[in-house]
């Protein structure tokens, strides 16, 4: 064990502790018991002085030879029935003593320097006397006492001291039995501590000199190993030799493989990108038409997952189960590429439109699958059945003024002499003729007006000032003298309304907007025209109590060749007055709005500024 320099050391750690703490215990606790005694002494001194000097009713009395009361007497013998206490004294300011419980002292002086240096100074003086040794006074002790002179005040100065002598022998010698009795438990536990320690380690050195000789062995087998791990060593370079060859090969091989993987995952990555970006559906399918790949706008007009439809033959999905009979014919060999079918929509009364191009796959002249490409036609679809509505609504709005003026311009041309035209009758013809050649010019005009909106190319206004409620009167006055089962109402906010505009557009959009709440008002029924003057805008509105539109078709109202219900209304037109009204007034830099609940009327507003911006 006393090889091992830890255990050597940690030996003599352990035995310094085990002297160390019985010293401890007699060098440390051992006086701090004995400062404890003189404090609580002192205390005990100072209470009793304290209780003393307000008994005898000395507070603030300086003390003088025959300045105490004559009932001193009897109070200290009272308490010499204490018997710890042994003497008692008093002291005047200059050191004599005016009072003594031992009668020899009284008139004597204390002139040592504790009293005069600290006592008169107001400060508490103790001193512990061991037996046999002398007293404050130089007396020798024949017990062990503690004497505590104890200061009061009078008169803001030191009015004089209790001196108070107590018999400490039974403290003191409780403090040596405790010392003892601690020194004692102290030394056996470092003893018990000190010889667990050297049996532990005594264990731990043997231990130690057995893992050393067990280490020994280990190295003398490990040498054996490595002999023979060097002749093996010899055997795998050549081994390992031959396998670098092959490894380098095959790591050639391997990183060749790596790449072309790499290659094949961006262009998949590629070609996946290009499929999700594509705004057409794209479905892949193998020759029975199960599904192998989708993109997502295929999955969006299919109304199904990737991942649920992936194997799954189209048929199996409402959205593909209609292309199934005719992709089959196509893979066989009969029935056209190109394909239209319906789906339900979000709204069910208007179905989506899809076409849907097939084509085959094959490899080595066998067909394999199938790839269609799924486009939404529904918007060229309602184009193609707008415009064809709109042409044959256009011939009809030209042929009915054209035959008007074709009438009564033969009736006039080849009138039959038996009977001449008259002159009423002539200027009658005439403003028909004029009237419906009106109507030509505005549907031409509307039918400009689209075309150049369309190619992209500004409308040309020519603004001048226009009064505004006069304009309305000239607008609305016709159609009152018209219609009876109109009743018209304006509203003008202001008297008078001026703004500067194109007089002919803003013409046009009052004439729309009047002559619409006329026709779609077929009961008649009251029709309210109001304007406004609000900070720098003319706000317009005409309200009608007509047929009225669904949110759909207000939706749609400005849309080119775009009708309200025509079927149910039988009102003629072409479709182009709310767009052309629209364009009119965002020309003017305007607001247009449209308010209708089907069954109770439609409100148009109209917010134009009364002046261009810079």
């Amino acid at each position: 064990m006393f090889r091992i320099p830890f255990l050597r050391n940690l030996l003599l750690l352990v035995l310094a502790m085990a002297v160390c703490m019985p010293l401890y215990a007699v060098l440390v606790l051992h006086p701090a018991y004995q400062q404890r005694l003189v404090s609580d002494t002192e205390e005990e001194s100072v209470r009793f002085a304290t209780y003393l000097v307000r008994s005898l009713r000395l507070d603030g009395v300086r003390l003088e030879r025959g300045s105490l009361p004559p009932s001193v007497v009897d109070q200290v013998r009272m308490l010499r029935d204490d018997q710890y206490l042994i003497k008692l004294r008093f002291f005047a300011p200059d050191g004599e003593i005016i009072h003594s419980t031992e009668a020899g002292e009284i008139g004597k002086a204390n002139s040592h320097d504790y009293f005069r240096n600290i006592v008169a100074k107001g400060k508490v003086f103790t001193k512990v006397v061991k037996k046999d040794l002398q007293t404050a006074d130089g007396v020798v002790s024949k017990i062990d006492v503690a004497e505590t002179y104890v200061p009061f005040l009078a008169d803001g100065g030191f009015g004089g001291a209790i001196e108070v002598y107590y018999d400490i022998t039974g403290r003191v010698e409780s403090i040596n039995a405790l010392t003892i009795r601690t020194t004692l438990i102290v030394a056996i536990f470092a003893a018990g501590f000190l010889a667990a320690m050297t049996v532990a380690l005594s264990k731990a050195g043997e231990w130690l000199a057995e893992r050393e000789r067990a280490e020994a062995a280990l190295r003398q087998v490990n040498e054996e190993l490595e002999a023979r791990v060097a002749a093996r060593t010899a055997e795998l370079s050549e081994a390992n030799a031959r396998l670098t060859g092959e490894i380098a090969e095959r790591t050639l091989a391997q990183m060749a493989l790596s790449q072309a993987l790499e290659d094949s995952r961006r262009d998949r990555e590629k070609l996946d990108g290009i499929l999700h970006s594509v705004a057409d559906g794209l479905v892949v399918t193998d020759r029975q038409l199960a599904v192998l790949h989708m993109n997502a706008a295929a999955e969006k007009m299919l109304d199904v997952p990737l991942e649920k439809a992936l194997g799954q033959p189209l048929d199996r999905w409402g959205g593909a189960a209609v292309l199934s009979d005719r992709i089959r014919k196509l893979f066989a060999g009969t029935g056209s590429a190109a394909l239209d079918f319906e789906l339900p929509g979000e709204d069910p009364k208007r179905p989506r439109v899809y076409q849907a191009r097939a084509s085959r796959l094959e490899t080595d002249h066998q067909r394999t699958g199938m790839v269609l490409l799924i486009r939404d036609v529904t918007r060229e679809r309602e184009v193609d059945r707008m415009k064809n509505a709109f042409l044959g609504m256009a011939a009809h709005e030209l042929n009915t003024p054209l035959a008007a003026i074709l009438g009564f311009s033969e009736l006039l041309a080849f009138a039959d002499p038996s009977h001449p035209v008259t002159a009423e009758q002539r200027d009658e013809y005439l403003q028909l003729i004029h009237n419906k050649a009106l109507e030509l010019s505005r549907l031409v005009d509307d039918l400009l007006d689209i075309s150049r909106v369309e190619a992209g190319q500004p409308l040309v206004l020519d603004y001048e000032p226009v009064r505004i409620d006069d304009l309305l009167h000239e607008v609305v006055r016709p159609y009152q003298e018209r219609s009876q089962r109109h009743r018209f109402e304006l509203h003008f906010a202001a008297a008078r309304t001026e703004m500067a505009a194109d007089k002919g557009r803003i013409r046009q959009v009052l004439n729309n907007l009047i002559s619409n709440a006329v026709k779609y008002s077929p009961q008649g029924g009251l029709i309210k025209v109001a304007l406004a003057d609000d900070g720098g805008r003319c706000r317009i509105s005409v309200a009608d109590q007509g047929i009225g539109m669904t949110a759909e078709q207000v939706e749609h109202i400005f849309d080119k060749f775009y009708r309200a219900d025509s079927s149910n209304t039988a009102v003629q037109g072409v479709g182009l007055g709310m767009s052309i009204v629209r364009h009119i007034v965002l020309a003017h830099e305007g607001e247009i709005r449209v308010e209708s609940c089907l069954g109770e009327g439609t409100t148009v507003l109209v917010d134009l500024p009364l002046s261009p911006a810079a």
